[in-house]
């Protein structure tokens, strides 16, 4: 029966594996950049609807913009334990660190609640903190142009630094597997109408349709077991 109990160990972890991999692409839909903005721009998190329902993400692109309601395709990616990356993403030259870091100050943002709340500056200071990992400029602290630029639209530098060098110095023991990365599917062939869109990150959890046929296949090997046991 040994043979058999793995067999069907096999199937339960197949069937888990195709329904999370029905949803590497989807449709996104932004119908909200929320209520607080910080610099002259919305920092999230924003809401989208489309071919996953409802969501709530937090964008990690400061140089390309989308606009209300605009929808787009998005390749849906998570990130692995360790190196390398997968293929695809908006910022090719970012590495598997800065990815992490972007990461865990996205986790920090949606540990506050939502933008509207009474942490809307902290977010707003975590938001461009999470921009400056890859785009000098956005948070202010790559070097003294980029302060200027960020001194010019009268957010404070301070704030955001804090918040970077606590990515900086946490993020190695951070558990990102409920971490998925939406980048715009855009090509020369299928381009976006309204120009390249941005990358998004959101904080997953287990599809319950997944969960519950994972949690049923594992009772009925339970129950398999013991019949042939007694």
């Amino acid at each position: 029966m040994k043979l058999t109990v793995r067999a069907i160990t096999l199937m339960l972890f197949l069937l888990a594996a195709a329904a999370t991999a029905s949803a590497d692409t989807v449709t996104l839909t932004l119908t909200s950049g929320g209520t607080d903005t910080m610099g002259g721009v919305y920092v999230g998190p924003y809401s989208f609807t489309g071919s996953a329902g409802s969501l709530s993400l937090i964008c990690d692109d400061y140089n390309d913009e989308v606009w209300l309601n605009e929808s787009w395709t998005a390749n849906t990616s998570t990130l692995p334990s360790s190196p390398p990356l997968g293929p695809g993403l908006q910022f090719p030259t970012g590495t598997f660190a800065q990815y992490e870091q972007v990461a865990w100050l996205a986790q920090q943002i949606f540990s506050l609640g939502p933008a509207n709340s009474s942490n809307g500056t902290q977010i707003g200071y975590m938001q461009f903190a999470l921009w400056d990992i890859f785009t000098c400029g956005a948070g202010g602290l790559s070097s003294t142009t980029c302060a200027s630029y960020l001194a010019g639209f009268g957010t404070n530098p301070a704030g955001i630094s804090t918040w970077y060098n606590d990515a900086l110095g946490s993020y190695s023991t951070g558990n990102y597997s409920n971490v998925t990365i939406y980048t715009p599917s855009c090509t020369a062939a299928t381009p976006c109408p309204m120009g390249l869109p941005q990358e998004y990150i959101g904080i997953t959890t287990p599809e319950p349709a997944s969960m519950l046929l994972l949690g049923t296949g594992l009772l009925g090997l339970a129950g398999f077991r013991r019949r042939f046991s007694n």
